[in-house]
């Protein structure tokens, strides 16, 4: 089973601002690798209003790759893989976005959120934001940071995984009566 947590940062509220993409790849029950790295925006959504939540600015990504220079990479780290993400309907809306300013094809993965993952599996956390479920499981976060959140991620996936002894995250979902999406 290969997961690839993801986690987008972005610019502004526009869903096509990404400015940063974390990524945490879990494959053959290994953790492979956790990267991330900056992305221009398309041009009509390069204002930056986010910058106080992570601290990423214009100049920051002004010699960056756009998107689109991104897409064959990531259609390679993507392949195969179940995609993991905290609030993943805003993460998968902002690939989506950004598939969409370019005109490429819509990345086809099944998806979980490890928000409604750890609301079943840890109901009585106060709240179940990514600092407070990573918070009490012990997994340091630099909350806000793409990888260390796509990292933060993918330990709540794999922690689930270690408590319930399931392995296969799309089993253990339904398991726990809970729904796997599909990008469409």
């Amino acid at each position: 089973m290969k997961l690839v947590a993801i986690d987008f940062e972005t610019a502004n509220s526009k869903s096509n601002s990404a400015c940063s993409l974390g990524i945490t790849i879990f494959d053959e029950g290994e953790l492979v690798d956790s990267y991330a790295f900056f992305i221009k925006p398309p041009r009509e959504s390069r204002y930056f209003t986010n910058t106080f939540i992570h601290h990423i600015t214009l100049e920051d990504i002004n010699d960056k790759p756009e998107f689109d220079e991104y897409y064959d990479d990531l259609k390679q780290v993507f392949d195969g893989a179940v995609l993991v993400a905290h609030n993943a309907r805003f993460d998968i809306g902002v690939l989506n976005a950004m598939c969409d300013s370019y005109n490429l094809e819509h990345f086809r993965n099944p998806y979980i959120d490890t928000v409604t993952l750890s609301r079943r599996v840890f109901p009585n956390l106060i709240n179940h934001r990514l600092n407070t479920v990573s918070e009490y499981l012990g997994v340091e976060l630099n909350h806000h940071e793409a990888s260390s959140d796509a990292y933060a991620c993918m330990m709540i996936a794999l922690s689930v995984m270690n408590m319930s002894g399931n392995y296969d995250i799309v089993d253990l979902m339904r398991q726990l009566s809970l729904r796997i999406f599909f990008n469409r």
